[in-house]
């Protein structure tokens, strides 16, 4: 049974001194593009706003889960030290709140941080009965129904200062495939959340460093990649592979060979070219990902470029992806549809249809063209 991100909310957080909401549950009775939604879930979204609204820090204050229930890889962008909470806040405190739906049940999970890595509460609780809520500062539960996961007998005398409740539950007992415990855990351990600029960020899905020439050569996908730039990216490029003479023992794409030396792939592309290769390495994973967050994707891409790209996130239905742009060519009902496309402003997200200024949205309606024309709240 697909688990699927309902709602996100979070205040308190770097710029968002407010409660800001994304709601994937805010579907509207359009006829084409279905493919975006699933079962009242919206499944495909894209997010618009001027600079400085908080858009990437939308996205790393979603993948704060990450960081609090897993050791996958954190961008070091997202923990940069004294930019944690939001300064104008009184509570001093950043609440975050996840509602998951699974079938016809509602799993919330919730918890507030004075710090990136120091709790102060945490939640979770199941179609809005508790399963347990407790405050870190006092180190007690405020309300419990432990038995409700089987966990009754779980010793928490031991829990580590700044580790989860939940997480401390996961791995420390055998929950079934109907636990909320393990439902949260599987959905957050194949989130992935990545950008180019500026060093090829990512979080969650994987750990470690990432060498894109190498894992393309590893896993045989030499020509698929000059398929991909071909046909996705309009690029003729045939590569060959050369060992580096370090003690890595990696290897790289190599474009050419002179007689004088090589060229390498890695230094000759073009930006752009490298932001594809980035997504091609990420896009050989979608079928492992949950939930994807793609911060300004298509910075260095063509119109044309970043549309086939988010032509083929379509292809992969059972994966919510969300993306970041500028780019307004990206803003058509041939592509999405106006309940999928989010304006960012003010610290309020709000759907292109309740932007709109009360008009009515339909299909025949060119939305780069009325977002540019200033028709939209925003």
């Amino acid at each position: 049974m697909e688990t699927r991100l309902a709602k996100f909310s979070v205040r308190g957080y770097r710029n968002f001194r407010e409660t800001i909401t994304i709601d994937f549950t805010d579907v509207h009775d359009y006829s084409f593009n279905r493919e975006c939604v699933a079962n009242g879930i919206i499944m495909k979204m894209g997010i618009y706003g001027n600079n400085g609204e908080g858009k990437s820090n939308l996205g790393l204050a979603l993948f704060d889960i990450v960081r609090l229930l897993t050791d996958k890889n954190i961008d070091p962008g997202a923990v940069s030290p004294g930019i944690f909470l939001n300064v104008d806040d009184e509570t001093h405190a950043a609440d975050f709140h996840y509602a998951f739906k699974r079938g016809k049940d509602m799993i919330e999970f919730s918890y507030s941080k004075k710090a990136e890595t120091t709790l102060k509460a945490e939640m979770l609780s199941v179609n809005g009965k508790p399963v347990y809520s407790y405050d870190y500062e006092r180190k007690e539960f405020l309300e419990e129904d432990l038995k409700s996961i089987n966990i009754a007998s779980l010793n928490f005398e031991y829990l580590q200062d700044g580790l989860s409740i939940l997480r401390y539950i996961a791995n420390n007992t055998v929950q079934d495939d109907k636990s909320p415990v393990r439902t949260i855990m599987d959905f957050v351990y194949h989130m992935l959340w990545f950008r180019y600029i500026p060093d090829n960020g990512y979080i969650g899905l994987e750990t470690g460093s990432l060498n894109l020439d190498d894992w393309i050569i590893e896993n045989g996908y030499v020509e698929d990649f000059e398929r991909f730039l071909r046909q996705v990216c309009g690029l003729d490029i045939n590569f060959t592979v050369a060992s580096i003479n370090d003690v890595s023992g990696s290897r790289r794409l190599l474009v050419e060979k002179h007689r004088q030396g090589i060229l390498l792939f890695s230094l000759v592309a073009s930006n752009g070219t490298k932001a594809a290769e980035l997504f091609y390495f990420w896009s050989k994973r979608f079928g492992n990902v949950s939930f994807l967050f793609m911060d300004e994707f298509d910075a260095y891409f063509h119109h044309t470029l970043a549309l086939e790209i988010i032509r083929m996130l379509k292809e992969h239905s059972s994966m919510q992806a969300v993306f970041t742009t500028h780019n307004t060519a990206l803003m058509g009902n041939e592509i999405l549809r106006p309940d999928c496309y989010m304006i960012l402003s003010g610290g309020t997200l709000r759907s292109f249809v309740e932007s709109a200024k009360g008009r009515e949205i339909r299909e025949g309606h060119n939305l780069e063209k009325i977002y540019r024309s200033g028709g939209i709240d925003g």
